[in-house]
């Protein structure tokens, strides 16, 4: 039986980018999922009419759409809270309104999930702009040998520097190492822009219900929830990924190009919550 799929998508004043987004999604090999977006966006992005033909394109393939307009604007972690309220099934995916998928990335994505039973499966996207950056020593990789399963990592363990293969296109120079045809599975310290995630298992961890507890100008609340998850069930990403990321300017920083806020100052006090002995025996 399949499992139930949902995509989640936030997007807020990236039109462009986001006709690139859906155009992904209407080239999967899926295409019986539920796409709920939020959009906050000065302008509503569904008021244009190449997102509004896309979307028929999503419906007339299977999918089912759901829509919502809507502000005041309080940052990522509570789109991504909003969104994930919106659904009930088993799988959702998250993805960021600047991200391309190659075909076939979804049902990879689920297909890996449903083998490995873990917390999330992700697929970073390389930024092409970087096509001719080769940086060696930013290419460390660790593959999966066995079954995905739990690690507990954390900013100043040296499993923090898997985080340089996200850096520019170094995942994309790595996979050209496989042979054709190749998939693997790889560890990970986090995965941005695009993560299916076992939807249970990531309310069991709260969620993005912490987003109240951050300024408008945040990052990492994906981050955490990752970490959360890594530490009970266990994370991963594919290689090669089949994203790709638009490389436009983010929209979750403040006037000053920052942010005012990192959810991993959380991360102490949520891994007690969620991830102690006594939380597991529960």
């Amino acid at each position: 039986m399949n499992p139930e799929l949902a995509v989640l998508l936030p997007t807020c004043n990236r039109l462009h980018p986001l006709i690139l987004t859906l155009s992904g999604l209407a080239g999967q090999t899926i295409a019986a999922f539920h796409l709920v977006v939020s959009d906050q966006s000065r302008e509503p992005a569904g008021n244009d009419r190449v997102v509004q033909t896309l979307c028929r394109i999503l419906e007339a393939r299977g999918t089912s759409l759901e829509w919502h307009t809507r502000g005041p604007v309080h940052g990522i972690a509570e789109q991504r809270e909003f969104l994930l309220n919106r659904t009930h099934a088993d799988l959702v995916l998250f993805l960021d309104d600047d991200v391309f998928m190659e075909p076939g990335v979804l049902e990879r994505l689920v297909r890996t999930m449903q083998k490995e039973q873990c917390g999330f499966v992700g697929a970073f996207p390389s930024g092409l702009s970087f096509l001719h950056d080769v940086r060696p020593d930013q290419q460390f990789i660790e593959f999966w040998d066995g079954p995905v399963g739990p690690e507990t990592i954390g900013p100043g363990t040296p499993e923090w520097k898997r985080g340089d293969l996200h850096r520019a296109a170094n995942l994309w120079h790595v996979s050209r190492r496989l042979r054709p045809g190749e998939h693997r599975l790889y560890k990970v310290a986090w995965v941005a822009s695009c993560n299916l995630y076992d939807r249970k298992k990531l309310k069991a961890v709260g969620g993005f219900s912490f987003w109240n507890r951050l300024p408008r100008y945040h990052s990492g609340e994906d981050v955490l929830v990752q970490n959360l998850l890594m530490r009970r069930w266990g994370g991963c990403a594919i290689i090669p990924s089949g994203t790709f990321h638009a490389e436009v300017s983010s929209t979750v920083l403040n006037e000053q190009g920052g942010v005012d806020g990192h959810a991993l100052d959380l991360l102490p006090e949520m891994a007690a919550k969620y991830c102690s002995p006594e939380q597991e025996r529960r």
